[in-house]
């Protein structure tokens, strides 16, 4: 009977090694989502592109088009550098329990709504790809309360309460 060789599990050592930098997570980003060579789509050409240093893009060696591999990912559109939202995405998959914001915001030091912002993205794209559907269907719950207090009802303010004073005297009370 063979034994099945499991996988060896990717250390914080080994993220470091492998993403160093800003540029080696978008090398990363631009052969995962494009390949090591890729088809021009204006000149129709295909090879290799080259990285530009003015600006997160690679550009096609012959007609100089630009090709920006963190567009359409949770990646766009934001200042944070690529190594922190790649730090933050291996905390997700190695975290058991989930990773909160505030952690989120301790480890990489930025305000505490770019970390939920981040957190938000990340659980989005995560449950993208896992294909996880919403509740549908039949849905049983245990002790759980549904629903909250009705609207426009003054709790306490519209039952009548008898008008006792604390002084008043045993026989005012007594009366039919």
């Amino acid at each position: 009977m063979k034994k099945i060789k499991q996988a060896k599990p990717f250390t914080l050592n080994d993220f470091m090694v492998r993403f160093p930098d800003d540029a080696a997570c978008l090398e990363h980003l631009m052969t995962i989502r494009f390949g090591r060579t890729l088809e021009c789509p204006k000149c129709k050409k295909t090879g290799r592109f080259s990285r530009l240093v003015s600006e997160l893009a690679y550009s096609c060696p012959w007609c100089g088009h630009h090709i920006h591999p963190m567009v359409g990912t949770p990646f766009a559109r934001t200042h944070v550098p690529l190594f922190k939202w790649f730090y933050a995405i291996y905390l997700f998959t190695t975290s058991h329990h989930g990773v909160p914001a505030k952690e989120l915001e301790r480890q990489l030091g930025v305000s505490y709504p770019t970390a939920f912002r981040m957190a938000h993205e990340i659980r989005k794209y995560m449950a993208m790809i896992d294909g996880d559907p919403k509740l549908g269907g039949h849905v049983e719950a245990d002790e759980t309360y549904v629903g909250g207090k009705e609207k426009g009802v003054i709790y306490r303010r519209d039952v009548e309460w008898p008008q006792y004073s604390t002084r008043s005297t045993p026989s005012r009370l007594l009366q039919p």
